[in-house]
């Protein structure tokens, strides 16, 4: 039972997103600082389920980073439940359109969501910005999985003078079906925190 209700949870917040203008009137809460790794909340109005972002500066330069990042195969190595990710189609090297697929423990329905993904680069700074918003109509639904009706959210890749990079992830939005709202919120540091942490792990892996 404690199974179902985290994979319940898990999968609530992570897929959570959409931004009103008014989101920001909202102040951060910070729920977690552990191991370099920073993670917060807030109330986003107009909708039940909490926004959350998390931070890590790890040890890799922008290169490798994105070089991981952008290997959607990948996704599923680091990214907390995913078990299936890749590309359905691409408008150009920097506009995509993917496919991702979120494991569930029984009785749960897997999720699978469909969404646009748009990189950017600020010319002042280096950062690069990976934007993403779900596009649920444009692909078939698969038999037994539950398609997730919104998302919304970005990656944020700024590379630091001393060779590190600094990763900011925040995310928002509507997992479908029926999930009560406080499960969904009740843990969610979760996703941003074990999203992060495999893959700062992988990038350290790597790097050896």
């Amino acid at each position: 039972m404690k199974k179902f209700v985290r994979g319940v949870i898990c999968l609530g917040i992570f897929w959570a997103v959409s931004f009103p203008a008014v989101a920001a009137e909202y102040p951060w809460v910070l729920k977690k600082d552990t191991d370099g790794i920073r993670v917060s909340v807030r109330k986003v109005e107009g909708s039940a389920i909490l926004e959350y972002r998390g931070s890590v500066t790890v040890n890799a330069g922008l290169e490798a980073v994105l070089r991981l990042f952008g290997n959607t195969g990948r996704m599923p190595e680091w990214f907390h439940q995913c078990v299936e990710a890749r590309q359905i189609r691409a408008n150009t090297p920097e506009d995509e359109v993917l496919y991702v697929l979120i494991s569930m423990p029984w009785p749960v329905q897997y999720r699978d969501l469909v969404f646009r993904r748009v990189r950017s680069q600020n010319p002042a700074t280096g950062a690069v910005e990976y934007r993403s918003s779900s596009l649920p109509g444009i692909y078939p639904e698969q038999k037994d999985k539950v398609r997730m009706p919104s998302s919304k959210g970005f990656w944020r890749f700024t590379p630091l003078a001393d060779g590190r990079t600094e990763i900011y992830y925040q995310q928002h939005g509507d997992v479908g079906g029926h999930i009560p709202t406080w499960l969904v919120n009740q843990l969610t540091v979760n996703i941003p925190f074990n999203t992060l942490f495999r893959f700062r792990e992988l990038l350290l892996k790597e790097k050896k």
